[in-house]
């Protein structure tokens, strides 16, 4: 928004340098920037969750985040629905349905729940490989 509304100043600005191609690459890369900051500051927070709730009646999740127009959007998944990549990506700590998302542990006021949707209860597999049992018997 801010931008938008320095627009007409740098370009009122720009035009007492006299030179039009300096003129039109000015514009150009403000333009440019304008349009494009919005975008790319959408991409990097889409994945961030701004609340969770938790509903015992029905042992589901309810996971917040906010599109690009500013609505709320909600994502209702069970901890058999989310899956923690080995290695995450960029702003990603687990996938619930398919939907990356980005949570921390600070929206959580139980840690447990935490701990339940990142599978830290489960028993701890590193990847090691698994070992044959032909390779086994021959030793």
């Amino acid at each position: 928004m801010a931008g938008l509304l320095a627009q007409p100043i740098i370009i009122r600005e720009a035009t007492t340098i006299g030179s039009t191609s300096l003129l039109v690459a000015i514009c150009s890369v403000v333009g440019f920037f304008t349009f494009v900051t919005p975008l790319l500051l959408h991409l990097v927070t889409k994945k961030y969750v701004t609340e969770i709730h938790y509903e015992p009646e029905t042992s589901t999740y309810k996971a917040t985040t906010i599109n690009f127009f500013l609505a709320r959007k909600q994502l209702e998944f069970k901890t058999d629905d989310v899956v923690v990549p080995d290695v995450p990506g960029m702003f990603t700590t687990m996938h619930a349905k398919g939907t990356p998302l980005f949570i921390e542990a600070r929206h959580f006021t139980d840690p447990l729940h935490y701990a339940k949707i990142m599978g830290y209860d489960k028993p701890m597999d590193f990847k090691l490989g698994e070992q044959d049992s032909s390779d086994s018997n021959k030793q």
